[in-house]
């Protein structure tokens, strides 16, 4: 039980790690290459950073979906797959219930709408978009921890065995 709270937690530390990250040099470290461009002129670096933004983003990927599925944990599977739906439909929600369109108010109600905004401004200031890609790799691979939890499940339940009637012995000559 110890091993499974172990592996549980790193999966989650994992994918926040990811998040963080990547969130940090998209925002940072390519916004400011890409000012520097604009400078300069000169989009070397901003290509090479760019290359390894990308390099950084699958290993993300992928360590989100080992760590998730060494954990085989179902409250990890949910956080992933709420958490990654969050990230992965952001944009849409944004741009479907939070924005004033034409003058009108938007859909969701002003809280809500103000905190979708905020969340998505500060997201989507990358360049790359990495923290939109890491939160589909934790949806996929919560739903590939949920799916093996629950597969493991009904794999543990053994049909209760069925005991045949079997004749009684003749009873012997003497």
């Amino acid at each position: 039980m110890q091993a499974q709270y172990v592996r549980s937690l790193l999966a989650l530390v994992v994918a926040l790690a990811a998040l963080i990250v990547a969130h940090w040099f998209d925002s940072t470290v390519l916004a400011d290459a890409q000012r520097q461009v604009g400078i300069s002129f000169d989009p070397g670096p901003l290509l090479s950073l760019t290359s390894i933004a990308h390099l950084t983003t699958a290993a993300g990927a992928l360590a989100i979906g080992f760590a998730g599925w060494r954990s085989r944990n179902m409250v990890v599977g949910i956080i992933y797959v709420a958490a990654g739906a969050y990230l992965v439909f952001l944009p849409a929600m944004y741009w479907a219930v939070a924005v004033r369109v034409n003058g009108a108010p938007p859909v969701a109600p002003e809280p809500i709408a103000t905190t979708i905004g905020q969340w998505f401004t500060t997201i989507q200031t990358g360049v790359t978009g990495s923290v939109f890609t890491l939160g589909g790799a934790m949806l996929v691979s919560g739903l590939a921890v949920l799916w093996s939890v629950l597969r493991q499940r009904g794999r543990d339940r053994t049909p209760a065995m069925a005991v045949l009637p079997t004749p009684a012995p003749e009873p012997s000559a003497p």
